[in-house]
C-alpha cells in the first residue's frame, strides 16, 4: 500500500519546489493532505511572485475542501487576502468575495465600484447594495462630486430595485451638480424600471426641470411604445417655429456652430445682452456670462435656452406684484425692506414700490427669460449662440 504520510514540512518543499501546474493538480485530487505543506510553503518565501503563486495554489485548494472554516485558520486568511488585495479590480476579485465573503470587505468592493472594469463594478455594487455597511458607503460615493458621475452609470448598467432607488434620489434633488443628476438620468434610462420611474417624476414634478430634456430625449429611444407614448406626454420636446421638432438635446449639443455668428446673434437679435452681461457688454438682469464656458456643459446652455423656467437660479426668481391700482409689475426682486420692495424689470429698470401699495406678490414659476427664444433664429442659430457661448470662459490666471 502507497504510504502518504509525510511530514508537512516535506510537502512544503515539494510546493516549494514542483512546476506549478502540478501542484495545482495535487490540490484538486488532495487538497486537505497537502494543506498543511500549502501553508508552509506560502508563509516561508521572500519571492513575490513565487508568493503569488502559491496563494493562488492555496486559494484553490480551500476552495475544493468541503466543510473547511478557514476563518481558524490565520494562515489562510493572510493568504485569502493577499490573493483579494492582488486581484482587486477583477472579475476574480469578486468570485473571490463571494466565495469567501471576507468582514470588512466593503471598502476594496467601493474601490472596485469606481474602477476601469465596469462587469466588476456592476458586480462589486451587487454585493454592495447587499450590505448593511455598503449601502451607505454607495451612497456617499455617489455624491462625491470626483466618483458620483461613474458611480451613476454603474448604478445605471445594473439597473435594480436598489440601483434604481439610488438614481431617482439624485435626479429630485436640485442641489445637486447638474452633471450629477444627469448621469443620474442617463443611468435610469438604461432599464424599463428605471424609465418609468423618470416618467414617474416628471409627472409628480419631482424631476430637477433642468433634466427634462435630456429625460425626454432618452425615454424617446425606449424601446417600449407605451413607455414612449408616456414620456411623449409629461417630457414633450422643443419644436421648432414651423413646429418641426428639433432633434434632441444631446446630439444638439455634439453639432458644431460659428463661434462669431453666434456673438452676433447673442448681442442682437437673440436678444441676450439685454439681460446678461459678457466682459462688460449688456445689462445687468440675469447672470453675468462672461465665464459661462467653465460653468456650463453645452446641452445645460441648450436646456437654458430652450427651457428657461426649468432651471431658474438662485436669486434670479421673477416675482409678479399686483399694486393697489392694479398695475401689474414683474421682474427680479432686488431687495425688500419693511418700507419698500425694489422690482428689476426684463428691461433692467429698477421699479420701488412702498409695501402699502402691495395688492399681493407671489414667487413665479416662470423665467424673467422669454420662451421660445430659438424661434427667432432657428436650429443653426441655436447651435451659433452655444458655441459663441462655450467661448466664455474664465481667464487662465497665468
Amino acid at each position: 500500500m502507497l504510504n502518504l504520510s509525510f511530514d508537512h514540512r516535506s510537502i512544503g518543499h515539494i510546493a516549494m519546489t514542483c512546476r506549478f501546474s502540478y501542484v495545482l493538480l495535487a490540490c484538486l485530487l488532495l487538497p486537505s493532505l497537502l494543506l498543511p505543506g500549502l501553508l508552509f510553503a506560502a508563509e516561508n518565501t521572500d519571492d513575490d511572485a513565487a508568493q503569488a503563486r502559491r496563494d493562488a495554489v492555496l486559494v484553490r485548494a480551500i476552495e475544493r475542501m468541503q466543510d473547511f472554516n478557514y476563518r481558524e485558520h490565520p494562515e489562510v486568511i493572510a493568504a485569502i487576502d493577499r490573493q483579494l488585495h492582488r486581484t482587486q479590480g477583477t472579475p476574480e476579485f469578486i468570485r473571490l468575495v463571494k466565495k469567501f465573503q471576507p468582514a470588512g470587505i466593503e471598502k476594496q468592493l467601493i474601490e472596485t465600484l469606481v474602477g476601469d472594469n465596469r462587469s466588476a463594478a456592476v458586480e462589486a455594487a451587487v454585493l454592495l447594495l447587499e450590505m448593511e455597511h455598503g449601502r451607505p458607503l454607495v451612497r456617499q460615493r455617489l455624491i462625491d462630486k470626483a466618483h458620483g458621475p461613474v458611480v451613476a452609470e454603474v448604478l445605471g448598467l445594473l439597473g435594480n430595485g436598489r440601483a434604481i432607488y439610488f438614481l431617482s434620489e439624485i435626479t429630485r434633488q436640485a442641489e445637486q451638480p447638474f452633471d450629477l443628476r444627469r448621469a443620474a438620468v442617463v443611468g435610469l434610462a438604461r432599464s424599463k424600471g428605471g424609465q418609468k420611474k423618470l416618467i414617474e417624476q416628471a409627472d409628480q414634478k419631482q424631476l430637477v426641470g433642468d433634466t427634462w430634456l435630456i429625460a425626454g430625449a432618452l425615454l424617446a429611444r425606449s424601446d417600449d411604445e407605451s413607455l414612449r407614448k408616456a414620456a411623449g406626454r409629461v417630457l414633450p420636446q422643443p419644436a421648432q417655429k414651423d413646429a418641426k421638432p428639433l432633434p434632441p438635446v444631446d446630439q444638439l449639443a455634439k453639432a458644431k456652430g460659428d463661434a462669431v455668428a453666434g456673438m452676433k446673434l447673442f448681442r442682437g437679435v437673440a436678444t441676450c445682452a439685454n439681460c446678461h452681461i459678457v466682459n462688460g457688454h449688456g445689462k445687468d438682469v440675469g447672470p453675468n456670462l462672461s465665464e459661462i464656458g467653465s460653468k456650463l456643459s453645452r446641452e445645460a446652455m441648450l436646456t437654458a435656452i430652450l427651457l428657461p423656467s426649468a432651471g431658474i437660479s438662485h436669486n434670479y426668481e421673477n416675482y409678479v406684484v399686483l399694486t393697489a391700482e392694479g398695475q401689474v409689475i414683474a421682474g427680479l426682486k432686488m431687495s425688500e425692506t419693511d418700507r419698500e420692495v425694489v422690482i428689476r424689470t426684463a428691461d433692467a429698470i429698477d421699479r420701488k414700490i412702498e409695501v402699502d401699495d402691495i395688492e399681493s406678490m407671489k414667487k413665479s414659476e416662470k423665467s424673467v427669460m422669454p420662451e421660445n427664444l430659438h424661434h427667432l433664429f432657428g436650429q443653426q442659430g441655436l447651435v451659433d449662440l452655444v458655441e459663441y457661448m462655450a467661448t466664455l470662459k474664465k481667464a487662465d490666471p497665468s
